[in-house]
This record gives C-alpha cells, structure tokens and sequence, in this order.
C-alpha cells in the first residue's frame, strides 16, 4: 500500500481465486456507498489497484467510513491484509513503541498499532490542526476484518448572521418552553398528589419505549382480568412509542395527573421523566423489566463509562420493587438501578408465561406453518444476530461473513430452513439471491420474535438476550461470534460471557459448518443455564407479580 500525492495504490495477490472478471471496489460496512477503484492490472494472480481519492465518489472525494476491499463479481470477495504487515518482528519498533504494542489487550488492536504505520493524512495548507483528511488501514472492531478508515475532520461552516440569529430565538424559546412545560409538569402532579395522600386503588402501566400494552405489561394485565381485579382496581396506561417521540396533547396533562394519583406504577424500561418525581411515601414503583436475566450492562454497571449514570444520579433509584427471573440476577439488578436487594424479587418474568401454554404452543405452530409453509416438515434454524455499530444511525450486520453456498448445501442434505431474524436497527438488507430461495427466508418484519421460537430447532446468535427465551425450550444453540474479543471488551457483561453461553462458540464459518455438520452444539450447557436463570418454569410468572405486588 503506497501513495502518489493523492492517489491511492494497493497491490496483492489472490489465491484460487480468478479475479479478472471482477470489479474491484470499496464498499462501506453499511452497504450505503460502494466505489469502484479508477484502474486495476492483473497479471496472473497479482494485481494493482488504484484509487484517485479526490474523484472516487462520482466525482467527489470519498466520505468518511469505514470500507472494505472486495473483488466483486457473482460471488465477492473480501481482501485480507497479508500476514507479514501484522508480525512486530518485520517492523522496526524502538523499545517505547514495542512496549506500547504489548500493551494492548486484544489482537486486534495490536494488530492495527502496527497497521498504522501506513496512515496517510492530509492536512490543509499542510500544517491545519482543523482541517485534515485521513486514510488508514486497519482491522474493523465490528465485523473483524481489514478496512480503509476514512476520517475527514473539517469545521462546521461558519453561519450567517441572520441564521445565527434564529437559531438563538429558537434555542431561547425552546428553553423557556421547556421550563414552562416541567412548571405545569410538576404542579399538576404536586396538586394531584396532595388531594391523594391516602392509599388508593389506582393502577397506571406506562412506558417511553412501548407504543402499546404488550411485552410483560401485556401479561400482567391479562391475569389481573382473569383475577377480576379490574373491579376493584382502576387501571390506566400511557404509552409513547420512543423516548424521542412527542406525548399525545391530552396526556401532557393526563400523565403528570395519573402520576401523582396511582397507587401502583408499573414501568417496564427507561423512564427518564420519572426520576426527578418525589412520589408519596405509599406509592409503588414497579420495575418489570423487558428483558429476561442479565446479560449486557445497563444502568449503574455501566458508572465511568462513556453513556453511563454517575453515582449521585436519580436515574433507576425510586423504583420501590424489581422483578426478576432468579435469585442470580438479584445482586445484578441492584447493582444496575441502584435499588436495595430486598426490595428485588424473583417472580419470573411474565412474558415467558407463553412458552408454558401449550394450546397457544399449538395454534402458533399451525399459525407460523400457514404464513410461512416453507417450514413445514422441515428442520428451522433461525439466525437472530444483535446488530454491529454505534447505535440506530450506524446499525448494519455484515452478512458477508455468511456463507450462503455452504449454507444452503447443509439445507439440501438436512431438510432445513434457515430464517432471518435481524435486528430492528440493522439499516442493510439481506438479498437472498433467486437459486437460495427455498432454502433462506428473511422474516425481520414479522413482529413477534418469540413465536418464531415455538418452530425453531437450533437458534443461531451471538450476543442476544434471546437466548435466555429459547432456552426455555431446551434445544440446541450456537454462537457465531467473530468479532468475540472486540466485543467483549468494549461491551461489558455481567459474567463471562465463554462460560455464560448455553451452547458452542464458533467464531469463523467454517466452525459454524463443521458445527452444524457434526451436530455439536454442546447442548449438555443449556439445561444447567436454565436452572441457573430461571427459578421457575412453570408459566405462572404473572401470578407470582400479581401476589407480591397486590397481596392476592
């Protein structure tokens, strides 16, 4: 890899691999932009790739991103960095930078101390400490392999006097609008409070990230109906579909009024408008959780890392009682809301009631077989990753490192589907192409992930919570994580997450194939983690919530 002022040359060579029909380009990790490089030679399985960063894009230079290098034809290719450009012994590292490279603490970073070598950067005039451009080779974190990182710092443009201006307005009106809404805000929910200082019989279900009664909120008000405590409880809800979505008009005021008259205040996520409230001391915060067990940090845990509350924050700590799923997650909720362990329950979670009845086990297999009859009479495996990136904006899974032609070999000789379950983040789409279509079906759209369970022989995943549901059903699992040392470092779990998962860990295809093939999912793991994470399995979680929360 080697620079022409500002043209870009790479030189490799292939290994079985014909690569003169195919186009060579740069491809961002979100399939949003691709570029093709301004010229190729190939001579025999040596090749010289050039790219004129200033006109690659259509003309313009190349955004910043992350991409990688493909040889793209019928099937594409991912180009690897040569072995030798990662080995210290071919560098010549002074003592202090030797030192530096066994400081690291994973491969990948070592590796790309090294890569770093070959960082080119422009700067504006030559000497701007602003404005600078720069390319450098390196190992992605998200989808471990080699990529070329665009960083193009550069100052925000210089605003008019006019827009200056309005912006100004604007932030000085929204800031007074904002005082203004948390005065009301809190007055009618003081005034309310006051007039209801009495224990009641009011019940409020609300969520910032819920657009509808469902998930554990679902459950629970399903088995207070079957109790018929609806008649001696007013029960009330208030959903908003995301934490950046507006209230209803009417719930502005509706809300900070049920706030202060509920007895019981069921919540299920994040609830940032909560926390600054001084509730009566007879009012119960209820945290169901949506999610089941403890498996990524949250909260508290997360205290002096980027994203994280600090100790003094009111974040989490009103809630007067958590559910959980076992005595195991208690000291890890407590850790993460900030809330004493007694005040931790161990009811199970409610939503899993479902998986314990078995007429609705039997209808939703003859549901799913009618909206997808590809499944019928054949082995399921769903493949339900979580997504790579830095959240919402730069969600994308890198299917590249699916082998589809292997894959849908094991589907010919074994009578399998394979069914695509990606995260709703995930901004690239999965192309099945024409010939796989009997085998690969992608169902990211179907609402219920858990109903996809009830037809699912082998769950294939990574770092999902998921797998505490399919457990549930005590089959086989495996874990395609290729990206396991980068990922567990920079997102930390409450155990480690090689001896946590229920099932194998395969971390390249080939393992995830031979795995596959050879039916070794070490299956042996998967009940011991269910005894371990649920201490009950008997579908009566949204009793055990009802009896410990009202006293029935």
């Amino acid at each position: 890899m080697y620079w022409e002022r500002i043209q870009l040359f790479i030189e490799g060579h292939t290994n079985d691999i014909d690569i003169r029909d195919k186009k060579v380009i740069l491809r961002n990790l979100t399939e949003t932009k691709e570029v093709e490089a301004n010229d190729v030679m190939i001579d025999g399985n040596n090749y010289k790739a050039r790219f004129n960063i200033a006109i690659l894009d259509d003309g313009n230079y190349l955004p910043t991103g992350q991409y990688l290098m493909i040889f793209k034809g019928d099937l594409d290719h991912i180009a690897h960095v040569n072995q030798e450009l990662l080995d210290p012994l071919n560098y010549e590292l002074d003592e202090n930078q030797l030192e530096r490279y066994v400081s690291f603490v994973t491969v990948n970073d070592k590796k790309n101390y090294l890569l770093n070598n070959f960082k080119h950067q422009f700067k504006k005039g030559g000497n701007s400490k602003t404005i600078s451009y720069s390319v450098t080779p390196k190992i992605s974190k998200e989808v471990n392999e080699f990529v070329l990182d665009i960083k193009f710092n550069k100052p925000r443009p210089k605003e008019s006097m006019l827009s200056s201006k309005i912006k100004n307005i604007k932030k000085k009106y929204n800031k007074n609008s904002f005082k203004i809404r948390d005065f009301l805000f809190k007055l009618i929910f003081n005034v309310t409070k006051f007039f209801n200082m009495k224990k009641g019989n009011t019940v409020l279900f609300t969520s910032d990230s819920r657009p509808r009664m469902s998930g554990n909120f679902e459950f629970i008000y399903n088995e207070m109906l079957r109790q018929n405590l609806d008649k001696k409880y007013k029960i009330h809800s208030i959903f908003k579909s995301s934490i950046s979505a507006r209230r209803r008009f009417i719930d502005k005021f509706r809300f900070p009024y049920l706030l202060g008259k509920s007895d019981y205040i069921f919540l299920d996520d994040y609830h940032p408008l909560l926390y600054n409230m001084k509730f009566r001391n007879n009012q119960e915060i209820i945290q169901v959780w949506h999610a089941v067990g403890a498996f990524k940090t949250v909260g508290f845990s997360r205290t002096g890392k980027k994203g994280g509350p600090f100790f003094n924050s009111v974040n989490h700590r009103n809630y007067t009682k958590v559910t959980v799923s076992s005595e195991n997650d208690v000291p890890f909720y407590g850790e993460a809301f900030g809330v004493k362990e007694e005040n931790i329950i161990p009811t199970g979670v409610p939503r899993t009631d479902i998986f314990f009845d078995e007429n609705y086990k039997k209808n939703i297999v003859a549901h799913m077989e009618n909206d997808l009859p590809i499944i019928k009479d054949k082995n399921v495996i769903l493949f339900a990753p979580t997504f790579r990136g830095n959240g919402h904006n730069t969600a994308h899974y890198p299917f590249f490192k699916i082998d589809f032609v292997r894959l849908a070999r094991y589907c010919r000789e074994t009578n399998t589907v394979v069914l695509f379950k990606m995260h709703p983040f995930v901004k690239n789409k999965l192309n099945i192409p024409t010939e796989y279509e009997q085998y690969f079906v992608d169902v990211s759209d179907y609402r219920e992930v858990n109903d996809l369970l009830f037809v699912t022989d082998i769950l294939i995943s990574d770092y999902s919570s998921l797998v505490y549901e399919f457990a549930l059903f005590k089959r086989p699992m495996l874990f395609y994580a290729f990206d396991l040392e980068d990922y567990v470092t920079s997102r930390d779990f409450y155990e480690p997450y090689e001896s946590f998962v229920p099932g194998k860990i395969v971390e390249t295809f080939d393992e995830l194939i031979t795995a596959l093939d050879n039916e070794d999912y070490e299956e042996e793991k998967v009940v011991p983690f269910l005894n371990k994470h649920f201490k009950y399995q008997d579908g009566k979680s949204s009793e055990r919530v009802i009896r410990n929360i009202f006293n029935y």
